[in-house]
């Protein structure tokens, strides 16, 4: 890290840019450099940068493997691609593709027929912070639902809400690493909530199964998704102190003996709990170095 003296005239301050790295990006008097500034205060500048173009990605799948044709699309959809086409090496009863077509229900202009998956969109999502807020204040939502108005029909529209949200999670993250675009948020942050929102995601995954008659334990779940969204929401003053709180929260949830598949996803849940804890706690130390 280099440290420069900041220089005044009259009421404006300024700093010299390095020269090598002018240089090293062609910048001269002429050119334009972009400022933007973090939520942590500090001023990102970035030359000027034409914007990349989109890739389209056209693929063909053997028919050996068209039952990870799921796998495939979610590959193509979360990276920054304009479009795709994957073409089936032979053509295919559309009956045999209907439950994965299903699966792809969350995926926002996917077409799937006999004999390509396509995808055609300039959809591009830039605040994936945004997203991750949104998505525990719907895990919360769902803990409600279950708890109070137990239905079915809701609890499996939550559940495609949290998992398309977390897929454009996971898209802004990898379009905004791949195309090194200036960004408010930084890298490390970017990691920090990719990684959450897996976690959440696979957490709902297993809170779904549970009936109405678990409430109590529905009930223990709800103060800490709770604390997990204002954390996410204030995240500028996030501390270690409250990333160590919360995980004692979590590691003080019951154990239960995995002698039934109910219990074996409590403790599931305990764990992709902690998982989220520990990126918190990791992200909350980051944050004291920063400082």
């Amino acid at each position: 890290m280099e440290i420069r003296n900041i220089q005044k005239t009259g009421k404006m301050h300024y700093v010299y840019l390095p020269t090598a790295w002018c240089k090293r990006h062609k910048i001269d008097s002429s050119s334009k450099v972009f400022l933007q500034e973090s939520s942590d205060g500090s001023i990102l500048i970035s030359p000027e940068k034409r914007k990349e173009e989109m890739k389209t990605i056209n693929l063909t799948l053997p028919s050996l493997y068209k039952d990870v044709l799921i796998n495939l699309v979610m590959a193509c959809y979360v990276n920054p691609a304009s479009s795709f086409k994957i073409s089936f090496e032979k053509k295919t009863d559309l009956g045999s593709l209907l439950n994965q077509k299903n699966m792809m229900s969350g995926l926002e202009f996917v077409d799937l027929d006999s004999e390509n998956v396509t995808y055609e969109s300039s959809m591009s999502i830039s605040e994936p912070d945004a997203l991750l807020k949104t998505m525990t204040k719907k895990i919360r939502n769902l803990l409600y639902v279950m708890i109070d108005n137990y239905s079915q029909s809701l609890i499996a529209k939550y559940e495609e809400e949290i998992d398309r949200s977390k897929i454009l999670i996971q898209k802004s993250v990898i379009s905004s690493l791949t195309l090194n675009q200036p960004t408010r948020i930084k890298p490390i942050e970017l990691h920090y909530m990719l990684h959450i929102a897996i976690e959440l995601e696979r957490l709902v995954d297993y809170l779904i199964q549970f009936e109405r008659d678990e409430k109590e334990f529905l009930s223990d779940l709800v103060p800490i998704i709770d604390e997990i969204k204002d954390i996410l929401e204030n995240i500028s003053s996030l501390d270690y102190m409250r990333g160590i709180k919360l995980t004692k929260c979590i590691v003080d949830l019951e154990e239960y003996k995995s002698d039934s598949l109910k219990n074996a996803n409590k403790n599931r849940i305990k764990r992709h709990l902690q998982n989220t804890a520990e990126v918190i706690l990791d992200w909350a130390i980051t944050k004291k170095i920063e400082n």
